[in-house]
């Protein structure tokens, strides 16, 4: 067995429980949001200082990885967005087709990088949260902005503030100062950050499974075909191509090539219903990217040549 495959065992066997909980209501359906907002605040925050903040990137070009990674999303952007003309639909299905081409779940690449990639890895995977999270909220919102539905036009300031005050960016920028100051390397804060960063992934893992809806895939089978073949398949050959543009190779392309490689987001779905998209069609694209990824993941990785 391969130890990317052997890797994702865990991580699939977490996504299922979690569905098995929210479906038996053994769980009950209200918890889930606020399990959900308690791993997104506090604990995956201290989880990416943690990793970032003792990480030794000497060796590592995490500078050019951070900006081929940015420049991939950036791409993929401009696909969607030039499927617009082509695609004969009203605007909010497009959104979701948008969304579901472009926005990426890093928890579960976050959730493979320490065992598939190593602490080196974990790291370069933490940092990538820093530049995407403001440059894919922007894009998406303006997406929404101009074909949603919703009619509600949002407030820049308020738009700018969230992301500027987003939880992930601020324990990405945190662990990033530590590390250059030397600070927190041990001790109190960073045995703290280290425990409270263990129940994250857990945590987060469960609340995809219980987000998975089944129910939802049937809609609009074409569209969400297409919305799954952008994120699964041209999304992972941009990365790996840019990845091959600028020279890398091993562990570095085989991680950019993964982040081409995650399932969908699953704020893709709250933003669709804030900003009136096609709730439905990305509540189905995020439970099928979800499960296909853990076929998409290892194939797309074994193509880098990198072994683990």
């Amino acid at each position: 067995m391969s130890p990317i495959f052997a890797a994702l065992i865990p991580i699939a066997g977490l996504i299922t429980l979690g569905w098995g909980l929210r479906k038996s209501a053994l769980v009950h359906g209200d918890l889930w949001g606020g399990i959900n907002k308690l791993s997104y605040v506090g604990l995956l925050p201290a989880l990416l200082f943690s990793t970032i903040s003792r990480a030794d990137f000497r060796g590592l070009e995490a500078g050019p990885f951070l900006i081929t990674v940015t420049l991939g999303f950036v791409i993929m952007g401009a696909v969607c967005l030039a499927l617009k003309p082509v695609l004969k639909t009203d605007g909010p299905t497009y959104t979701s087709v948008f969304q579901g081409g472009l926005r990426w779940n890093g928890f579960v690449l976050f959730a493979l990088a320490a065992p598939a990639f190593g602490a080196e890895g974990a790291a370069l995977a933490a940092l990538v949260f820093a530049p995407t999270v403001p440059l894919i909220n922007m894009m998406s919102v303006a997406v929404m902005t101009v074909w949603g539905k919703s009619g509600k036009k949002p407030n820049a300031r308020r738009v700018f503030m969230r992301i500027l005050t987003n939880p992930l960016i601020l324990g990405c920028a945190a662990g990033v100062l530590a590390n250059a100051l030397g600070w927190f390397q041990v001790g109190p804060v960073a045995d703290t950050a280290e425990l409270a960063g263990r129940a994250a992934l857990p945590l987060i893992l469960l609340c995809i499974g219980a987000g998975l809806d089944f129910s939802a895939v049937r809609a609009k089978p074409l569209l969400l075909s297409l919305a799954v073949v952008l994120k699964l398949i041209i999304s992972p050959a941009v990365f790996y191509g840019l990845g091959r543009l600028m020279g890398m190779e091993g562990l570095e392309l085989a991680l950019i090539t993964a982040v081409g490689a995650t399932p969908g987001a699953a704020g893709s779905y709250v933003l669709a219903k804030e900003m009136g998209g096609d709730a439905e069609l990305t509540a189905g694209h995020v439970t099928v990217t979800t499960i296909l990824a853990f076929i998409m993941l290892p194939i797309w990785i074994s193509l880098t040549g990198y072994m683990g």
